[in-house]
């Protein structure tokens, strides 16, 4: 009985240490884009960004946030989704913060997939200043990869989102022209 225990003990310490790290890695997904700067006399090169997804929002995690806007309120809601980290946008080798993604969800195309990406809204135009609309308090970001993970994207910096009875979540309208998003990969 006692070789049993220190048999099955070995097994799970070998799970836990050498399995276990990669588990938590398979989830997660790397992307890289390059945003495209707005034109004119301060036109900067294209910021390089690095999206990491640790994981996408689940059809449940959708109906959960959907019944708490509808039992506890708009103020409630946003708490609650400020409280997901489903991953990251980090600028490569320029200014600007990090952003944490809210919300994440991947849909199969017939040419591939097309990603959504939900964060707090935030601009990345250095020198300029940037007023914070209420009425659409999210950046989105939508990446349309073909079946070899390439393709191009937007990023909306002001939008409002939907939560569908289907447990998905769309952007409902935005306040300002989207910025183009190219070089989209998907890195293994």
């Amino acid at each position: 009985m006692r070789k049993r225990s220190i048999t099955c003990f070995s097994v799970l310490v070998f799970v836990f240490f050498f399995i276990g790290p990669s588990l938590v890695l398979w989830g997660q997904e790397e992307f890289r884009a390059r945003l495209v700067p707005p034109q004119g006399p301060s036109a900067q090169q294209a910021e390089k960004l690095r999206i990491l997804v640790d994981s996408y929002t689940s059809d449940e995690e959708v109906f959960n946030l959907i019944e708490t806007f509808n039992k506890r309120g708009y103020e409630e809601f946003r708490s609650t989704l400020r409280g997901m980290n489903k991953g990251a946008i980090h600028p490569i080798g320029g200014r600007g913060a990090e952003l944490i993604l809210h919300a994440a969800q991947s849909v199969e195309t017939e040419k591939g997939r097309k990603i959504i990406l939900v964060a707090e809204s935030y601009s990345w135009d250095i020198g300029t200043s940037f007023s914070f609309d209420q009425r659409f308090p999210f950046l989105v970001i939508e990446l349309d990869l073909n079946k070899k993970g390439k393709g191009k994207g937007k990023v909306f910096l002001s939008a409002r989102i939907k939560l569908t009875s289907e447990g998905t979540i769309e952007m409902e309208s935005y306040s300002t022209a989207p910025k183009p998003l190219w070089g989209v990969s998907a890195k293994k």
